[in-house]
Formats: C-alpha cells, sequence, structure tokens
C-alpha cells in the first residue's frame, strides 16, 4: 500500500501523482515514512508540498510546515503556496512569500502573478497592494501575458476601479478574450451601470454562456426582469445556470408566480435543477404561501434524491411555516441533522412556531437551542420576544429580553422594543407599555407607536388610544391606516360624530385606501 503511494507520488503526470493520497492523515503517514527512510529529495518534498497545498482536500498549514523545512524553495514551490495561500483567502501571507521570494533572489514568472494579484480583490488596503503588483508586472515585463491580464482586470474591477480595468482592457485590446470582455462586463454589472455593461455586451465578438449568464443576472439584480427574459430567451444555448439565474431573479423581485412557471418550464426541458433554482423555488412558494407548489416541490427534490442541506432544508422548512404547515416545518427541521443546522435554520423554525401560535413549542426549541445549537442572535431574540406575543406569556417575554441584554450582551434593537411593547399591550398591561416607551434609550418608531392604539382599542383605554392616534395621524397624514385604526376606537366607544369627523377629514385630504390582497 505504501509503495504503491510513493510510486504513484514519483509519477511522471502531475494530474496521477496528485491522486496518491486520498486524505491527510495518508499524506502524513507517507511523509513521516520518508523521513524516517530518508527519502527527503526535492522532488518528492515538492509532490508532498503540492499535494498538501491543492484545496479542498489539503492543509494549508500542513502545506506551510512542509515548505519551511525547505532550505532553498525552487520557483515552482513559491508559485504553489502562493497559489494556495491565495485560494484560502490569505492576501499577506501571499505578499510575504512573494517578497520572500524576491529577496532570495527568485524572480516570479507568468504563474507567479494570477494568483498574487487575484488575492487583492476585497478592500481599499488590498489595492494598493494590487497596483503596487501590477507596476511589478510591467517591470518584470509579463505586461502582456493574457492570464495575467485578465486577472488584473478582475482585481481593478472587484476593488471598484472600473476606470483602471477599464485602461487595461483597452491598452491590451490585441491579446484580450473572451474572460477579460466577462470580467469588465461584469465590473460594471456589479456596481449598476447597467448600460455601459449592455453596450460592452453588443461590441462583443464572442460570447460564451457565462457571459450570457452574468448579463442575466446583472439585470435581474437591479429589477429589470423584462431585460433579463429578453436575453435569456435569445441565449443560443442555456445550462442550468441560465435558468436557475433567472429563477433567482424573479424570486427575489417578488416576481413568485414566474419564478415557479418558469422552474416547471426548466424540468420539462429536462434540466436537472441545480441547488441556486430549488432554493429560489421553495421561496417563490413561501412568498405566494403556495402550500400545494410547496409540497409538489419537496416531493420532487425527495424523488430526485436531491441532497438537502443547511440552505435548502432552511429554505423548505420557511417556507412550510409561512404556509402554516407547522407539523411539515418540524418535520423537515428534525430530519436535518446537527451539523445541517445553522442559526438560520433555528431562526426560521422559531419564527415559524411563533407566527403559528405555538409560542411555548417555539420557547421550547429555543432552549434547546442554548444547550445544543449556535449562539442566538438579534434575530432569534425578535423571535422568541414575537413568540411570547402571539401566545401572551408576558412574564417569559420578560426574563427574556433580560436575558438577552444580561447573558448575551445583545444591544436592543427598535423591533425588540416593539416586540415588548405588543407584548405589554396584547397584556392589557397598557401603562406599563406606555412607561417602557418612555424609558427606551431610542426614539420610538411610528409602528411602535400604533402598536400601542391597537391594544388600546382592545382594552378599552379611549384616552390613551386617542391622543396617540391623533399624533399618529399627524404624522402620516396621508396614511389610510392611521385613520382607521382611531375611527376603530372612537367607534368602539359609540362616539358617533367623531367617527364622522374623522372620515370627514380622511376625505378632505384625499387620502387613498391601502389597496387590499387575498390569497385563496
Amino acid at each position: 500500500m505504501l509503495a504503491r503511494k510513493l510510486e504513484l507520488l514519483h509519477h511522471s503526470s502531475l494530474s496521477q501523482a496528485l491522486t496518491a493520497f486520498r486524505s491527510m492523515s495518508q499524506l502524513k503517514q507517507t511523509h513521516a515514512h520518508i523521513i524516517v527512510s530518508g527519502l527527503t529529495q526535492d522532488f518528492t518534498i515538492t509532490r508532498l508540498l503540492i499535494s498538501a497545498a491543492i484545496p479542498p482536500s489539503g492543509d494549508i498549514s500542513y502545506a506551510k510546515t512542509l515548505f519551511q523545512q525547505i532550505q532553498k524553495p525552487s520557483l515552482f514551490m513559491y508559485n504553489t503556496m502562493i497559489r494556495a495561500f491565495s485560494q484560502c483567502v490569505k492576501t499577506p501571507e501571499c505578499i510575504s512569500l512573494y517578497n520572500c521570494m524576491l529577496s532570495s533572489g527568485i524572480l516570479p514568472d507568468k504563474f507567479t502573478f494570477p494568483f498574487l494579484v487575484r488575492s487583492c480583490c476585497r478592500s481599499f488596503s488590498d489595492l494598493v497592494l494590487g497596483q503596487q503588483l501590477h507596476a511589478h508586472i510591467i517591470q518584470f515585463g509579463l505586461g502582456f501575458d493574457v492570464f495575467i491580464v485578465n486577472n488584473t482586470i478582475y482585481m481593478y474591477t472587484s476593488c471598484g476601479k472600473m476606470n483602471y480595468a477599464r485602461r487595461l482592457f483597452e491598452e491590451c485590446s490585441r491579446l484580450i478574450d473572451v474572460v477579460s470582455w466577462t470580467s469588465l462586463i461584469s465590473g460594471y454589472l456589479n456596481y449598476g451601470e447597467l448600460d455601459t455593461a449592455s453596450l460592452l455586451f453588443d461590441q462583443m465578438p464572442c460570447k460564451n454562456i457565462v457571459t450570457w449568464n452574468a448579463m442575466i443576472s446583472g439585470y435581474a439584480r437591479f429589477g429589470r426582469t423584462s431585460y433579463a427574459k429578453e436575453l435569456f430567451d435569445k441565449m443560443p444555448e442555456r445550462d442550468v445556470a441560465s435558468w436557475s439565474t433567472l429563477i433567482s431573479g424573479y424570486a427575489k423581485n417578488g416576481m413568485c408566480i414566474e419564478a415557479l412557471r418558469l422552474f416547471k418550464e426548466m424540468i420539462d426541458a429536462m434540466v436537472v435543477p441545480n441547488e441556486s433554482s430549488l432554493v429560489s423555488a421553495v421561496s417563490a412558494c413561501a412568498q405566494l404561501q403556495a402550500l400545494e407548489e410547496g409540497i409538489w416541490l419537496h416531493q420532487y427534490i425527495k424523488e430526485i434524491k436531491f441532497e438537502i442541506n443547511v440552505t435548502l432544508g432552511t429554505a423548505l422548512l420557511d417556507m412550510y411555516g409561512k404556509c402554516g404547515c407547522i407539523g411539515k416545518a418540524v418535520q423537515v427541521f428534525n430530519s436535518m441533522r446537527i451539523s445541517q443546522k445553522n442559526i438560520l435554520s433555528w431562526n426560521s423554525m422559531i419564527s415559524g412556531l411563533a407566527f403559528n401560535g405555538f409560542g411555548k413549542q417555539a420557547l421550547l426549541l429555543f432552549f434547546k437551542m442554548q444547550i445544543g445549537g449556535p449562539t442566538p442572535n438579534e434575530t432569534t431574540f425578535i423571535a422568541v420576544l414575537s413568540a411570547c406575543s402571539h401566545s401572551g406569556l408576558i412574564i417569559e417575554g420578560g426574563w427574556i429580553f433580560k436575558l438577552m441584554t444580561e447573558k448575551y450582551r445583545i444591544k436592543p434593537q427598535v423591533e425588540h422594543y416593539g416586540c415588548v411593547v405588543d407584548l405589554l399591550g396584547r397584556g392589557g398591561l397598557i401603562k406599563e407599555a406606555l412607561e417602557f416607551i418612555e424609558r427606551m434609550p431610542v426614539e420610538p418608531h411610528l409602528e411602535l407607536w400604533s402598536a400601542l392604539v391597537g391594544a388600546c382599542r382592545i382594552h378599552g383605554d379611549v384616552g390613551l388610544g386617542e391622543e396617540v392616534g391623533k399624533c399618529l395621524i399627524e404624522s402620516e397624514p396621508h396614511r389610510s391606516g392611521r385613520y382607521a385604526l382611531l375611527c376603530n376606537i372612537f367607534a368602539a366607544a359609540k362616539r358617533w360624530d367623531d367617527v364622522t369627523m374623522l372620515r370627514n377629514l380622511f376625505k378632505e385630504r384625499k387620502v387613498l385606501k391601502a389597496p387590499g390582497n387575498s390569497k385563496v
């Protein structure tokens, strides 16, 4: 077994050599044998270094240890480590290795810079490093290598320097390829310059499917879904990403019926969906509260034996919760392994229980989360406080608010304060709710006052309800809901003259009624 691994490791083909180890433990065992046997030749160590440095099965820390044991690393070894660090988003390590390489008298080649430059794509400080590297590229006479040019264009677009990217693109017009065009177009799309991107796209001599998908994604991201669909229809060929991009664009822009229709067209076209398209379709069902379509979609996912990971599982349980089918939401949540549940999964399940009237079960799940789940965040406490409010758990809600601020040191946001006011108001503790508002360290928002007025209507506190209700009307004189709230308070108190006065005021100010909607 060990002899076979050593034979593979020394294979003349590098791709074959990389198949020598199925895991890092096997690589480490082989490395130990090499040290004990005294077989530590440069070629052998180089092959071990490559195997350890290549993700995802590699181990960058172990690769770094191997590299540090080499007295005179070659250019190939430096390039290997720079590539490994760049793929692990470790810009300082990349630059440090590069400086060390230069200090040792080794000059970079065309394989050094693509990964170096690509590592400088995340902040303004990275941009400064990227510009310095660009200067080195020119200094070492490598400015006309297409791979280096493409990565430099990508670096400038990622850092928001579109003018630099465009200048480099035009300076290298004789050697640019489809990747160059796509990088520049994607950069303009990312910064909302859709017309410029469209102009470049039309000028592009040879388009590939990645460029088409980038254009569709850009249009959809900025709400121009009709343009996205027009491009989609014109595509000479499509892949699953093309379908997924437009489905996702529809779902994110609230065009959920179109998203589901396109998803079914994709299935009819015998295209196997990817995770993104499935999550977007499930999200569309959740927004529409379309339980029947959601159940069909879940069954389809099972039929094609698609792995339900944390993202898809969370989308499914969120969909069931919003559709009021809390039993199926619980089933999905319970079927997910602990490793498959993240903070979004727990928050979605707690929210689903809360808004379907299962406040005590939401609290129980929150306690389980504290024991064996991720640390609760701001969203978790909004969900738990809402659960207490909807179920009348006043004492428990007060304890949760205290737990949030004292144990978890989470600074309450307006939403948290609103939940507490709603909790107290629903429980008839109007005076306590008002005192709580007055003690708040942040300015109360209008929806919070609206919740208090609603509580006054329920519990018959006409005086306070009238006072706050009038303030709300004057704050938002063209919002119809403010008038309706106060009108209901007057009607409940049989103050018909005030009801008439308020309706006349409503008409005088020409307030538009908010359109109703219904889901049957």
